[in-house]
């Protein structure tokens, strides 16, 4: 256990989030806000129909993207009708996240004339875990958390906890709790999951988070929750013998209803719980858990030790383990791959910035290009490097191609390069 906590404080010590960041369509809402004297620090949406007009969510992506946030959760604004902000003056690594989640939600209280008496604040990886950190500093009715989870978990918070993560996401071991966990019925935390890595969830997945959050505050009853989709991913998951996301749908019944609905889902819990099919798949599912965090001890170790070919093996391997597509496994072995995408985004980052060894790197570039091919921090890190070596065709190459796979990050754009070499990588494009 001690090397497992060892591991998973490494494991948030990484850059949390690595998703594609090529989404610049535009979310048109239904009620925008303009000011052309004051900067916006932030974009809202609004529900046609606004039949919670007390409540307010707060959604932070991990790269201040606005549109992308608003476009995952207008769904569930729209469903229960309800008003969300998208947050653009936070990101990774905000030393100052505090202070400007504040200046955000106090600028759009005076722009909307709103007085919400519930806040809920919601994020996606490191926006996350910055929505969790706040939250615990100031009021808040409930938090989300994508992609990301509160570490070392508590068996109690201060307010509704719903975490979501894929299945396939790095990110999957710090939400997850067994079947025989004592949080199963703690009433004011839940964990979702979806069949995904790390990215966005679905907008489904959300609105299950919403609801769960939403009743367990009291900003909404039982009754009016949404409960017909619950019902039928239910079914869906039995039906594809899919024991562990059954369970988990199971759970969000019991923990957002009253009643005979609650007696019976309770009930189906604690026959499963007894089940020794059921004891015996969370077994697999715990030991399988297990394998993980050790294989990715290994990997770190062997990251900077084993020759190339021995890495092209590894990798050739965990795809064909990846391919069986028999879910358990199939699934912990994509979480690995994913592990390893993040390891070497860390490595590379650092060796990159003269915090690590230099000398690495070409091993490192084709690593990752045969986790992540189509990476765009990789053909950026690739441009630097070139940049450093005074290659300027391979520099315009790489910068090019990361600028193709969706690269922009303007601070770090023109914090590296010269505008004539950024002008002749974005004309040919």
């Amino acid at each position: 256990m001690k090397t497992f906590v060892l591991f998973l404080f490494f494991l948030l010590t990484l850059n949390s989030c690595t998703e594609n960041k090529t989404n610049k369509t535009a979310i048109q809402t239904n009620k925008t806000i303009s000011n052309t004297t004051i900067k916006k620090l932030y974009k809202s949406y609004q529900a046609k129909e606004l039949k919670l007009s007390d409540i307010l969510f707060v959604v932070i992506d991990a790269h201040a993207n606005a549109d992308k946030a608003i476009q995952h959760f207008r769904r569930a604004a729209d469903q229960y009708g309800f008003r969300l902000i998208a947050l653009n003056n936070v990101e990774n690594k905000d030393p100052k996240f505090e202070q400007h989640i504040y200046n955000a939600i106090t600028q759009a209280k005076a722009d909307l004339d709103i007085h919400p008496k519930f806040i809920f604040l919601c994020g996606f990886s490191g926006g996350a875990r910055m929505a969790l950190n706040y939250a615990f500093t100031h009021q808040s009715q409930g938090v989300i958390m994508m992609g990301a989870g509160p570490g070392k978990q508590k068996n109690t918070f201060p307010f509704p906890l719903a975490m979501i993560s894929g299945l396939q996401d790095f990110n999957f071991v710090e939400q997850y709790y067994p079947i025989n966990s004592p949080q199963v019925q703690n009433p004011n935390i839940i964990s979702l999951h979806w069949k995904g890595g790390h990215a966005w969830p679905d907008s489904s997945t959300i609105v299950d988070a919403v609801s769960f959050v939403l009743y367990s505050s009291s900003a909404l009853p039982a009754n009016k929750i949404i409960r017909i989709p619950q019902l039928e991913k239910a079914k869906k998951a039995q039906k594809e013998n899919n024991m562990f996301l059954y369970f988990k749908q199971l759970e969000l019944i019991s923990k957002t209803s009253t009643g005979k609905l609650k007696e019976k889902t309770k009930n189906s819990i604690a026959k499963m719980q007894e089940s020794t099919k059921a004891q015996k798949y969370f077994s697999r599912f715990n030991q399988s858990l297990m394998a993980e965090q050790k294989r990715n001890q290994i990997y770190i170790k062997y990251l900077d030790e084993k020759p190339l070919d021995w890495w092209k093996n590894t990798i050739a391997k965990l795809n064909d383990l990846i391919a069986v597509n028999d879910g358990l496994n199939s699934n912990s072995y994509a979480r690995t791959k994913a592990f390893l995408g993040i390891l070497l985004y860390s490595k590379t980052n650092a060796a990159i910035s003269g915090k690590g060894n230099i000398q690495l790197l070409p091993k490192y570039f084709v690593i990752y290009e045969l986790l992540e091919p189509n990476n765009a921090d990789l053909f950026f890190f690739k441009a630097k490097y070139a940049y450093a070596l005074n290659d300027q065709k391979n520099t315009i190459s790489n910068l090019k191609k990361a600028l193709e796979l969706g690269f922009n990050d303007d601070l770090k754009l023109y914090h590296s390069f010269p505008q004539m070499i950024i002008s002749t990588a974005q004309k040919a494009q």
